[in-house]
């Protein structure tokens, strides 16, 4: 058995409810499984049962991987997939991971083929969704830094202004001027060791960014100047898994994120710094905001030998970065065409499970058309996801209308589930009333902050109304520092000298139309409390100013869905 599978290009296993209940079976699996093999999964499933999925152990092993159905045992579609099996097969064995490879191209070659093997996207919305990565990533827009912050210096200017003028300033900001292709990204680096920067804000997809680019280069599509990348999610850096002993160097992190059960000869390791000396090794480190608080004592050494030495890409989101960079790029989102591709791709995926699927995707298109707002928020690929999926899951046979309180409700309902999440507070079981009343000191705050801003009639948020909304909330950014990373707010620091105290930046709502909504919230809130009095008095003294139309209409909708009809005069 052994000496097969050691010998074995590609391993093909053939999923049914007997193989996964086979001893045998398991330990060959598990036995390529921890060696690296190339592993396509067959399903052939139960007759019996056609809902049967792998679970256990071989749901574990084989997650994540595309597998070749052959449920349907119809000649032509056997003819069909066999085809498919013989392809995978010769794609896959082309990168060859056995031991006659010299050492350190062994461990390169496993690597690599790591990258084709997690070839999938998972949604955020639904993480059970997967689908291939060459099908379903569209491309990101990336652009210069400086021009974005131009772009921004441009909404500040505008601070005050008409509404139209302000939400064209918002819809410039997602609009791509230059865009930089992924290929291209070190053309502008100087030094003789390429480090870029890339920023974005949360939910702009910079860790699917990172998936994607070390699959194309895995492919030989990119970077061929690179006999290896190693892409590093810095959030995985943490304490329980790198117990505090002496520091750890680079080739521990590769062994710990790439190799846990095997050990690295001494041969391996050594020729491993060798090609780190020589250049030909790029590292993608991912997430540095989710890093750069809590770094372990004993990963400093080989994180700054990295930063200070290697090739590299780094990932963050802009209010975190104190370290300078000569290169810097800024992920923005998608383009207007590409926003057209995605719901198409959504649509097209979800076809089997959502009725009329490619006339939804139209209808949701038609829907941006007429809601410029929404079509603003699109550009944020988190929020498209959102947008499309509760689109998809509308009842269409009983609701005729998509009021944009209902969708600016979903979406923040998801922000506080993820908000959560990230503090490690089980969320699933919560009712969205329930998820309310969890991040209620955080949403407080936020509708505060946007309420005030309408008022003051300001998009930038200086420093100052950031301390008076604490005080006034008695919700304080240091008892509650995640709150300006909930993917609502960004910073904007245009001295010449930038600051990392988060509340000494400017900031504004990721789009106008989250801070009407915010502001919107606390309109409803404030009608429901002993000042309703004030909200009304509020109401009535702006009920003709254009500029709280959209307010207005948010707090209509938040009012229809939550039974306040006795509050409306």
């Amino acid at each position: 058995m052994a000496e097969g599978i050691e010998n074995a290009d590609v391993i093909c296993c053939f999923m049914t409810p007997d193989y996964q209940e086979s001893r045998n079976d398991k330990h060959e699996l598990e036995y390529a499984n921890k060696r690296g093999a190339h592993i396509i999964p067959c399903m052939i499933g139960d007759k019996n049962d056609r809902k049967w999925r792998p679970s256990g152990w071989l749901g574990l092993i084989t997650a994540g991987r595309l597998y070749i159905d052959f449920r349907d045992d119809s000649d032509s579609k056997i003819q069909l997939q066999t085809t498919e099996l013989i392809n995978r097969i010769k794609d896959q064995s082309s990168v060859s991971t056995t031991d006659s490879s010299p050492a350190p191209f062994k461990v390169f070659a496993m690597i690599r083929d790591k990258y084709l093997r997690d070839n999938q996207i998972k949604l955020m919305v639904n993480e059970y969704k997967r689908f291939p990565i060459e099908q379903s990533y569209i491309d990101l827009a990336m652009v210069e830094t400086k021009e974005q912050q131009e772009k921004e210096r441009k909404l500040k200017q505008q601070d005050k202004g008409h509404n139209d003028h302000i939400l064209g300033t918002f819809e410039e900001i997602y609009e791509t001027k230059t865009t930089i292709d992924v290929e291209n990204i070190f053309k502008k680096c100087k030094d003789q060791t390429q480090k870029v920067l890339v920023l974005g804000l949360a939910g702009m997809g910079k860790s699917t960014f990172c998936e994607y680019v070390t699959f194309r280069w895995a492919k030989g599509e990119i970077w061929s100047e690179y006999d290896l990348v190693i892409l590093i999610p810095l959030r995985k850096l943490r304490e329980s898994r790198y117990p505090s002993r002496e520091n750890y160097s680079v080739v521990d992190l590769v062994k710990e994120e790439y190799f846990m059960f095997d050990d690295l000869s001494n041969e391996e390791k050594r020729r491993f710094k060798e090609q780190c000396n020589k250049g030909k090794v790029l590292w993608i480190l991912d997430g540095y905001d989710e890093f750069v608080q809590n770094i372990p004592e004993q990963l400093k050494d080989a994180f700054d030998y990295i930063l200070e030495t290697q090739h590299h890409i780094l990932t963050s989101r802009p209010h975190a970065m104190a370290v300078p960079y000569d290169v810097k790029m800024e992920i923005i989102g998608f383009t207007n065409d590409n926003i057209a591709k995605y719901v198409d791709q959504f649509f097209d995926q979800f076809k089997d499970g959502i009725p009329n699927a490619l006339a939804q995707g139209q209808k949701l298109l038609n829907f941006f058309e007429s809601n410029p707002r929404i079509w603003g928020i699109a550009h944020i690929p988190v929020h498209l996801e959102l947008i499309c999926s509760i689109w998809a899951n509308m009842d269409w046979l009983r609701k005729k209308t998509f009021t944009m309180a209902a969708l600016y409700d979903s979406i923040t309902e998801w922000l506080c589930r993820r908000h959560l999440k990230r503090q490690e507070i089980n969320h699933e079981e919560k009712s969205k009333r329930a998820v309310y009343q969890k991040c209620n000191a955080e949403l407080q705050f936020l509708e505060h902050l946007a309420f005030k801003a309408m008022e003051c009639n300001t998009v930038i948020l200086p420093p100052a109304l950031l301390e008076e909304t604490e005080n006034e909330t008695e919700c304080f950014l240091d008892s509650h520092p995640q709150l300006l990373n909930m993917g609502v707010l960004t910073s904007y620091d245009d001295k010449s000298i930038g600051d990392r105290n988060q509340t000494k930046k400017q900031h504004y709502f990721v789009h106008i139309s989250f801070q009407e909504h915010f502001a919107a919230r606390h309109l409803v809130q404030t009608l429901k409390s002993s000042n309703k009095r004030k909200a009304i008095d509020f109401i009535r003294n702006n009920k003709y100013n254009q500029r709280f139309l959209l307010v207005f209409i948010f707090a209509s909708g938040l009012m229809a869905q939550s039974n306040y009809a006795e509050w409306m005069e």
